[in-house]
């Protein structure tokens, strides 16, 4: 590893270690690190970085002083011995700082150091580095400290610096200004160098001429004088010291004063840092942001801005401290980025895309730079002072915080330093606080998919269920129908023969009368003809027999509407029938006793028509028609109604019955489920009937409220039919 300092920079910390904790456990210590001591203390050698800031290290673990590197330069005077400070308290600042420049040159061998003139007292300090070198922040604050102690040297107050570009803050180099105490005596100072020197070749030429006492006491005389004007030096710097230690306190006084502002700053920090570490909501921040900077910091205004997610737009977040139409006014205010800034936030935009910190002091001054309505608007809010920095995540910029005095505060370099370092912390907070509210918007989001998911799948379970039960249903219809088909058939077909007995019976009877047969027998025959009242039965067959064919053919076809749920059904005629027709066929077929007082309105446009199996779809009017009048208690209105459209043909059975429950709705269409009493209904009705609708491309739905009857509507999209 390089050699970068000189061991006489590293033997202050070694004689400091072994004072506090003596040389054995100094050694101890140093061991430890990996550190050699005697090779350390060899004046004539260099040692690492690494090694340095090991010791230093060391040097903060044992004192407990965090900014030792400018406790020990404090301590200069000190550390070069009496001897050393006279002989440096002889000469004068300039000669001072110079020699410490050259010093530096040969112990820091990295470190270039250019120090010029620049007043009285007043010197300018350039520190720059070689080969990329960069140097610990220990010893920057060591070279501030060896700085305020050179006056000590001359019997002076310690000097003010002001480290106005330092290599730690971004600068790529380290700039002081040193302003030595002015004392006003320097003449007697130069005065006793003229008569020390005057004296001591006196003195050497009374050596070689010890006859000639002349020498000797004009060696003394100008001693004397030299001496006389060294107190009178040294009595004036100390009158001086004097006033200047009086300057200090009140400096002092101010310090502490600034002290205790920076100390609440801190503080505020620190509580800033928690709300932002506790906060997760892009407005909750935004808010005590503003608040803390008007009521922690104590700025007469604040406001917050951000740019939407397209990055096209900057709005206001939160702003407070203004009036309540100018806070509305601001904080609904946007502007497109890019835009034309002559606008009253123009400056807003502007500094958002230079990505810069913006410190006005002199109000006036910028709005001469500025168009005459931005700077008009801001004329109206009466500022003394503007600060704004740009919310930089990643290098980008997001938003844009902004603070304001109005009553002659002006804003000073600790406040752009404020601004710089918790805008970062900010811009973090809202780009977490984004992620956060986008994340809960997407598991929002996707728990609304996942509902709707939910209900799609309950709705699939629900038709596979009701699918299931169609399939049992048509199963079992299947089953009931060919059972009761084999008697029905068996009846169809015998019924032709019984009607041919019939007739022939009706012939025999008459023969009887004509085949002269004995009167005993022509009685018992003529009994049994009355006790079985033949002569009526005879003379009703055809109206019996038609009657039970009649019977037959429906109980036939109710049979095979059981098939309607067995996809094995056997296709049947379909041709195109009227609806109109069809319904007064049902209605015709309720008896009155079924209908009691029930009023049955029918309004179907006579042309209106669908290509269906006639019996089929009457059994569905029939279902719907009868289900009202039970809902009504026989009693009521029943109103049949037709309405067509480009797309539908929609036939309505609207009664003006109690209404179904809300609970039923859903379950209306299922297989078994009624509304009416135990033994009073199959529950099978409707479901038959929304299949026998389905099966000629209809439709069936239900309205209904409680207490406002119920609407049954058949729709026949025209696509199909």
């Amino acid at each position: 590893m390089e050699k970068v300092y000189s061991n006489k920079l590293v033997v202050p910390y070694l004689k400091l270690l072994e004072q506090r904790v003596g040389a054995a456990e100094s050694e101890k210590l140093l061991d430890a690190a990996g550190l050699d001591r005697h090779k350390l203390s060899d004046q004539t050698g260099y040692s690492t970085l690494e090694e340095n800031d090991k010791l230093v290290e060391l040097a903060v673990r044992v004192t407990g002083e965090n900014d030792i590197g400018y406790v020990m330069g404090r301590n200069l005077p000190k550390s070069l011995g009496t001897m050393a400070g006279f002989i440096l308290g002889i000469t004068s600042p300039a000669f001072l700082m110079k020699s410490f420049g050259d010093v530096e040159k040969k112990l820091a061998l990295k470190t270039i150091n250019k120090t010029e003139k620049i007043g009285r007292n007043r010197f300018r300090v350039d520190i720059s580095f070689k080969d990329g070198f960069q140097e610990r922040i220990y010893g920057c604050r060591n070279r501030v400290g060896c700085y305020e102690s050179m006056p000590l040297f001359f019997g002076l107050p310690y000097a003010k610096v002001e480290h106005t570009e330092c290599a730690h803050r971004g600068y790529k180099h380290c700039v002081y200004i040193i302003d030595f105490p002015e004392a006003g005596f320097s003449a007697f100072n130069r005065i006793f160098q003229f008569c020390s020197l005057a004296a001591i070749g006196l003195a050497a030429a009374w050596f070689t001429h010890l006859q000639d006492f002349g020498y000797l006491l004009g060696s003394m005389g100008v001693a004397s004088a030299g001496f006389l004007s060294f107190s009178l030096y040294k009595s004036g710097t100390a009158k001086k010291a004097m006033e200047w230690a009086m300057i200090s306190n009140d400096g002092l006084a101010n310090q502490n004063r600034t002290l205790e502002n920076t100390n609440m700053q801190i503080q505020s920090l620190q509580d800033l840092t928690i709300v932002l570490n506790n906060s997760i909501r892009t407005r909750e921040i935004c808010e005590k942001v503003v608040g803390m900077l008007v009521h922690e910091f104590r700025f007469g205004s604040s406001q917050i801005w951000m740019l939407d997610e397209k990055r096209e737009y900057l709005s206001c977040q939160f702003a407070l401290g203004y009036s309540r139409e100018l806070q509305a006014f601001i904080s609904n205010t946007r502007f497109k980025m890019g835009e034309n800034w002559d606008n009253p936030y123009g400056l807003l935009v502007q500094t958002m895309e230079q990505g810069k910190t913006l410190l006005i002091n002199d109000p006036e001054e910028a709005y001469a730079r500025l168009t005459a309505r931005t700077a008009e608007f801001l004329r109206a809010l009466n500022l003394s002072s503007l600060i704004m920095t740009p919310l930089i995540h990643k290098d980008k910029p997001i938003g844009l915080l902004a603070a304001e005095y109005h009553h002659g505060e002006k804003l000073q370099n600790q406040d752009r330093l404020l601004f710089q370092s918790i805008s970062n912390s900010v811009a973090n907070a809202l780009i977490k606080a984004d992620m956060y509210e986008g994340m809960e918007r997407k598991i929002e989001e996707r728990t609304q998919e996942l509902a709707v998911a939910n209900d799609q799948l309950m709705s699939a379970k629900e038709m596979a269920i009701q699918s299931e039960k169609l399939s049992s249903l048509g199963q079992m219809a299947a089953g009931v129908a060919h059972e009761i088909n084999n008697p029905l058939n068996f009846l169809v077909n015998i019924l032709p023969d019984v009607r041919r007995d019939v007739e022939g019976l009706e012939k025999i009877r008459a023969l009887v009368g004509q085949a002269g047969l004995g009167e005993d027998l022509v009685r018992k025959i003529k009994d049994l003809d009355d006790e079985y009242d033949l002569a009526a039965h005879l003379e009703e067959k055809d109206f019996v027999f038609e009657k039970i064919k009649k019977a037959l053919e429906k109980s036939t076809h109710i049979a095979n509407s059981l098939k309607v749920f067995s996809r094995t059904s056997v296709k049947e005629s379909i041709v195109r029938e009227s609806l109109a027709e069809m319904v007064a066929e049902v209605i015709d077929l309720i008896p009155q006793t079924v209908r009691g007082d029930t009023k049955v309105e029918v309004r179907i446009a006579e042309p209106l028509g669908w290509k269906v199996n006639k019996i089929e779809m009457e059994q569905a009017f029939l279902v719907l028609i009868n289900n009202a009048i039970d809902a009504m208690g026989r009693k009521g209105r029943l109103e049949i109604s037709s309405r067509e459209t480009p797309e539908e043909i929609v036939l309505a059975f609207r009664d003006d019955g109690p209404g179904i429950p809300e609970a039923s709705l859903k379950r209306i269409f299922d297989p078994f489920y009624t509304t009416k009493a135990p033994g009073k209904g199959t529950g099978l009705g409707l479901t038959i009937a929304s299949e026998i609708v389905k099966k000629y491309g209809a439709a069936l739905s239900v309205e209904s409220k409680p207490g406002s009857g119920a609407t049954f509507s058949i729709r026949f999209a025209k696509r199909q039919g």
